[in-house]
Parts: structure tokens; sequence; C-alpha cells
């Protein structure tokens, strides 16, 4: 075996044939790791050092702005229920009180329909089975009110109302709410600079921002109206109203210094 040593700024490095990989003394070993700790600490402690100054002068602000917005759209969602000890019978009553109202709803322009979920469930009496039920369902939505409305009065000879609201279309709500975010940016900057004015600086910069527009909520009818709405089975009448479309800016500016 062939042993040399090569030495390099006070530090003996021992060499071999068979292991080209250089063998450290366990003193320089440990000199090397205590290097590397504090090269490490003092590189982090820098870092969070930096980082705790840029933290310095920050202010959070919150602009809001609102409007109030005509609802365009009326929703209605119909039932078909059935309960007895036979359930392919019942699946076809079901079924079939759905395509007539489906086919109704076809004939007038305007109106979108959907079919909702389809459920059989047993029903159980002292442990033992007594009876099925199955229903099913229908959504129907319109910008014509006034067609929706007489088509929901024709559907009640066969379906029964379950829920009716009324809420802003797509196209609507995100014209209003871009007109809304540029206005509350608009606030936002205003609110910014009013704060560096009264802080006696000159400028400052944006460290973080949330706009929030909030979701598409729908307008439910009372369940008063409801319940004389199903007793009457008569054309219901329908008042859209409006809802408030809100947008907020969450965000937070840090000072600048002259």
């Amino acid at each position: 075996m062939l042993l040399f040593y090569i030495t390099i700024a006070g530090m003996t490095i021992n060499y071999t044939r068979e292991n080209t990989m250089p063998t450290f003394r366990l003193p320089h070993l440990l000199l090397l790791h205590v290097i590397a700790c504090v090269v490490l600490l003092s590189t982090v402690t820098a870092a969070y050092a930096k980082d705790d100054d840029s933290h310095y002068d920050r202010i959070s602000l919150l602009a809001t702005a609102s409007d109030e917005v005509d609802n365009d759209i009326l929703e209605a969602t119909l039932s078909v229920y059935r309960e007895g000890s036979n359930p392919s019978l019942l699946s076809e009553e079901v079924n079939s009180a759905i395509q007539w109202a489906i086919g109704e709803a076809k004939k007038v322009s305007g109106i979108t329909v959907q079919t909702l979920g389809y459920q059989t469930n047993p029903v159980y009496q002292q442990q033992r089975l007594s009876a099925w039920r199955v229903r099913q369902s229908l959504r129907l939505e319109s910008k014509d009110i006034a067609k929706l409305s007489q088509l929901i009065g024709k559907l009640q000879e066969r379906l029964a109302v379950g829920r009716v609201g009324y809420r802003i279309s797509a196209q609507r709500r995100n014209s209003v709410e871009e007109s809304l975010i540029a206005e509350t940016i608009a606030l936002f900057q205003q609110r910014a600079e009013l704060v560096v004015k009264q802080m006696g600086r000159s400028r400052y910069r944006v460290v973080q921002m949330t706009i929030d527009t909030g979701g598409a909520p729908m307008q439910p009818m009372m369940r008063a109206e409801m319940s004389a709405m199903a007793e009457a089975r008569v054309s219901p009448s329908f008042e859209a109203g409006a809802q408030t479309v809100r947008v907020s800016v969450h965000g937070t500016i840090e000072l600048q210094l002259d």
C-alpha cells in the first residue's frame, strides 16, 4: 500500500492508492464542521435581519365599493313525488310527469330546462320494508319572468314547486364587478396617498393586494309566498328586485424613505 501525505494550510490529508478519497484527521473534521455552522448561522441571521427590516412602516388598508343591481334571471325548482308498494309503477308515474313538464317547458321560448337527481328510497316501519318513495326534480330558469311565471302555474297541475329565487346573470354581474374593481382600486390609492401624506412621507409601494368580489347568491322567495303559491295553483306574480354587488380591496402598503 502506497501511503503519502499532503499538507495544505496547516491541515494534513492522508491518501492511499486503494482509497482515493482524502481522509481528514478528526480534529480538522471538527474544525470544518464548526466553520460550516458559523457560516450558515451568519447567512441565516443576515437574511432574517434583512427580512425584518423590510417589514417596517407597513400599513394595511381596506377599500369597498358597492352598487344595487337588478336581478334579471328567475330560477325555479319543481318536483314530482310518489310513494307506494310498487317501485316500477311509481317510476313510470314520476317519469311520465317529468316528461310532460319538459314538453310543456320546451313550448315556451327563452326557458332553460334541466332535470335534477332521480331518487328511489325504501321506507321502513318497525325494521320492515313497508313502501317505496320515488322523486325527481326539474329546474327552470329564464330572463323572461312573465313567461316563466305562467309556465310554473301550468306545471303545478302535476308538479310541486320546491324553490323559486332570483339572481343576477353572469354577464351583468361581470360588467358591474369590473366597474366596481376600478372604483375600489382608485379609492385604495386615494387612502394610501392620504396615509403617506399624514405620515410625512413622499411615496409608497404596494406589498400585497387582494380583491374580493364575493359570490353570486340567489334571493329565495319567502316560505309563506311559496306555500300560498302552491295552494293556489295559479300563475304566481314575481317581482325581481335587486341585489347589492360589493367589491372589497384588502392591501398592505409600505412607506418609502425619501
